[in-house]
């Protein structure tokens, strides 16, 4: 406890002085490779190529200690498409560091037992709660799949939290509740749900065009509004539990969000210090302050740390969260406190 106070201390020195006294969050790309081809995303479309090699990951695990990093996140990509991806889990693992996973789960049957040996938490992506549904959102014929791979990993490690993170876009807003109902029948320890972010370069992208198909019509986002209102009632024990992860405020961002994404309508207020408090890197070394702004630099040309305490120190100073365009329209914020529990 005293040691997540001292780090969560020092990183509100970094929101003040825009320095980094300490880097309690990485999350980090294995891969650009992905065996999924949603329409949200274009990681996709990658060949892996410009992948980071293990002795330059070893690199990057070595400068996370002076930093005080407790966490890093396996994210991409699909993490499991690389098959040396528990030799990297290990590397990180050796410098006392924690991992959590983000997966869309279509290898957990494989891998069972490899992640439950080297990962605290799995977040699996979840779009669809129907095979149809899901193979029109996520490209592929998985929801069997990753259905016996989360019950092959709760065998494996029965008390490890498997979480599913839904992104509500146009082809199944609809689908809120059932999504909810879908995460419970399949024994999981909670749900998120984002808005699909459609402007920024993030997750692979070569253009926004790719993404604009999901945004919604106004009548949709009426639509969307009824189903949360709705949703926050029928499953009413589900938020005051948290096995829905946001509040219900929070949840109706969403619709506003899409709301304002046709004009006319403020993006409902954002409250992030994620660049002062984590980091990205990609799977090709480069560094961004967080998912959605463009990378400051890249660990094949200068380690990690002089990175943050050079260019990324550069970045916060000249960052007004409340008035940046890419800000405003974020989908996943970050909000570190004094008493936020990352790890």
């Amino acid at each position: 406890m005293f040691d997540m106070l001292a780090t969560n201390v020092l990183t509100q020195l970094n929101v003040v002085a825009h320095r980094t006294f300490a880097l309690p969050l990485l999350i980090f790309y294995v891969t650009a490779r992905c065996n999924s081809r949603c329409v949200s995303c274009d990681w996709w479309k990658s060949d892996g190529a410009a992948d980071l090699t293990l002795d330059e990951i070893r690199a990057l695990a070595d400068d996370l200690p002076a930093l005080r990093t407790r966490l890093v996140v396996f994210s991409g990509g699909e993490p499991l498409l690389r098959r040396d991806v528990f030799e990297i889990a290990d590397v990180f693992r050796t410098q006392g560091l924690r991992l959590h996973l983000l997966t869309s789960g279509l290898f957990l049957e494989r891998d069972a037992e490899q992640v439950a040996k080297r990962f605290e938490e799995v977040t699996l992506s979840l779009d669809g709660h129907r095979r149809d549904l899901y193979r029109q959102i996520r490209g592929v014929d998985g929801l069997e799949v990753i259905e016996r791979g989360v019950r092959k990993l709760k065998t494996c490690a029965p008390q490890l939290p498997v979480r599913a993170r839904s992104t509500l876009h146009r082809h199944n807003f609809r689908e809120l509740p059932h999504l909810i109902d879908k995460a419970k029948a399949l024994g999981l320890a909670q749900i998120s749900f984002l808005a699909a972010d459609v402007t920024s370069e993030a997750f692979g992208r070569r253009s926004e065009t790719s993404t604009r198909g999901l945004l919604l019509t106004e009548g949709e986002v009426q639509e969307f509004t009824r189903v949360v209102e709705e949703t926050l009632v029928s499953h009413a024990q589900d938020f005051a539990s948290r096995f829905v992860a946001e509040a219900p405020d929070k949840l109706r961002r969403l619709p506003r969000y899409y709301a304002a994404q046709l004009g006319g309508n403020p993006f409902p207020p954002v409250a992030c210090n994620a660049p002062w408090v984590s980091a990205v890197v990609e799977a090709n070394g480069a560094v961004r302050p967080c998912y959605f702004h463009p990378s400051v630099g890249n660990i094949r040309q200068k380690p990690l740390s002089q990175i943050l305490q050079q260019e990324m120190r550069a970045f916060r100073a000249n960052l007004d969260v409340s008035n940046n365009a890419i800000c405003a329209r974020c989908v996943c914020s970050l909000k570190m406190g004094l008493r936020t529990r990352l790890w």
